[in-house]
């Protein structure tokens, strides 16, 4: 994002580092006309809630020195309207109704958030600017073959293999995923591949002891971005179980790879994934008739939609993002 802001034209910097008055020393430091922020948690949240609690008038404090009186305009940039795993009441939710309000606008990654957004915070709609994300591609390093790609994760090379790549956590619907894969392994002989660093203990035993077949490779670890290709280049299609979702970068992630991608139906993945509508299914979760389905496809049907989901992805740029400033 920074790098396509400069292309654009733009001065930008890293804000000043650390989690206190951030904005204030930021402020002072480089004179900003704006400060952007991606994601606000770290500056009021911490694992107990008692500290978040103290946190939060600072947090408050911070940002009301900066707008009016160190004269910065604030945009925001939303990635969910509210967090997928974190309490929605007192501070949690103080924080975001209050940067709502202060920010001179808001980014967003789809139309369809604009009114669910402007309804939670209450603010008007035309505060809202539909910006969606640049592609990765040429970010990451792309250049191993599939067959390669296999021989490093010792898969066998005439399976069909399926892949999960990101966070496990609860909200984005891992263990619905090994159930209903498990379901329909009579029918299909695939390899699901899940590989991600588990951010709560209790829920990898749980997918852990989900895992009731080797047709199932759990990489429980941070993925290195020279690893990425690895494991994209291995996978035939990438499987996003999300139960909650407004912004994907797992999913322009994959795109960038010429992925194919099975999907959920909603948040900004319906207008991202237009080129493979088949793969995009409306249950609440992601069920064994979408796996069957999709393992039914022909080689040369998934590799098109991947081949579509790469040219689609093309379609909007980093710079895109400055000519809102």
């Amino acid at each position: 994002m920074m790098e396509g802001l400069v292309a654009a034209g733009m001065q930008v910097n890293h804000g000043s580092s650390g989690k206190f008055l951030v904005f204030v020393r930021s402020a002072i430091r480089y004179h900003p006309v704006y400060i952007h922020l991606d994601w606000m948690h770290s500056y009021y949240l911490r694992r107990k809630h008692w500290m978040t609690w103290l946190l939060y008038p600072l947090f408050v404090l911070d940002v009301v020195i900066a707008k009016y009186i160190l004269g910065v305009k604030f945009v925001w940039t939303l990635h969910n309207i509210f967090p997928h795993d974190q309490p929605i009441f007192g501070p949690y939710l103080w924080a975001r109704l209050f940067f709502a309000q202060q920010c001179e606008w808001i980014r967003v990654f789809d139309a369809g958030t604009v009114q669910r957004a402007s309804e939670a915070f209450g603010i008007l709609p035309e505060k809202f600017r539909v910006v969606p994300e640049g592609a990765y591609i040429g970010y990451y390093p792309n250049t191993i073959s599939k067959e390669h790609a296999k021989r490093k994760l010792g898969l066998p090379g005439n399976k069909r293999i399926l892949l999960y790549l990101g966070l496990i956590k609860p909200y984005k619907g891992v263990l619905e995923l090994i159930k209903s894969y498990e379901a329909c392994l009579e029918k299909h002989q695939a390899i699901l591949l899940i590989a991600g660093k588990a951010m709560n203990a209790a829920y990898l035993r749980q997918i852990q002891e989900a895992i009731q077949t080797d047709h199932i490779h759990l990489y429980e670890r941070f993925i290195a971005d020279n690893e990425l290709e690895v494991f994209f280049n291995a996978a035939d299609v990438v499987v996003l179980p999300f139960e909650r979702i407004e912004n994907s970068g797992s999913a322009i992630l994959a795109m960038g790879f010429a992925k194919p991608i099975l999907a959920p139906a909603r948040g900004v993945l319906e207008k991202r994934l237009c080129k493979q509508k088949q793969l995009l299914y409306l249950t609440d979760s992601v069920s064994a008739s979408s796996i069957s389905d999709l393992l039914q496809l022909s080689d040369e049907t998934l590799s098109q939609m991947g081949k579509d989901n790469w040219e689609e992805v093309q379609k909007y740029r980093w710079e895109d993002f400055a000519k809102h400033f």
